[in-house]
């Protein structure tokens, strides 16, 4: 059953793996990523294979969690993170361990992954009319004149 108020603080280290990311590696698609140098919290994810910069701590969630709700969780926690670890402009690595997430059962995080794709879409459909407006009135202000 879903329940989003029903979920256990954990620390990050005690849910997923993750080191500095390492120049030429390819990393799996639903790969987290947390920028701890020259940073203001930057975090990123894969949904595809990729690279991922050495500025990046890489961060692979353990089976049984769903890697799109992990970095949901870590976006929802960042600013009480950064606060509480970042020294200057970076993060030391042994500290990312420390990130709190928020964990829900598995059929809750399939729940919000689902609310935030669906959002995205919105977004994208909105963004989409956006452009073809600006591209109407373009066109419309070109013509006036002709």
């Amino acid at each position: 059953m879903v329940d989003f108020r029903t979920y256990e603080v954990v620390k990050l280290e005690d849910v997923a793996e993750y080191a500095r990311a390492k120049q030429g590696k390819i990393y799996p698609a639903g790969t987290s990523t947390l920028q701890i140098s020259a940073t203001r919290g930057g975090i990123g994810f894969l949904s595809e294979p990729g690279y991922v910069h050495t500025k990046n701590v890489a961060i692979i969630p353990q089976s049984g969690i769903d890697p799109l709700y992990f970095n949901i969780a870590m976006q929802r926690n960042i600013d009480l993170f950064m606060h509480k670890y970042a020294t200057g402009i970076n993060i030391q690595e042994h500290e990312v361990g420390k990130f709190p997430i928020y964990l829900h059962d598995y059929e809750t995080q399939k729940a919000i992954v689902a609310m935030f794709r669906q959002l995205e879409h919105e977004m994208a459909v909105e963004r989409d009319t956006v452009n073809a407006l600006k591209d109407l009135k373009n066109n419309m202000l070109s013509n006036m004149f002709v």
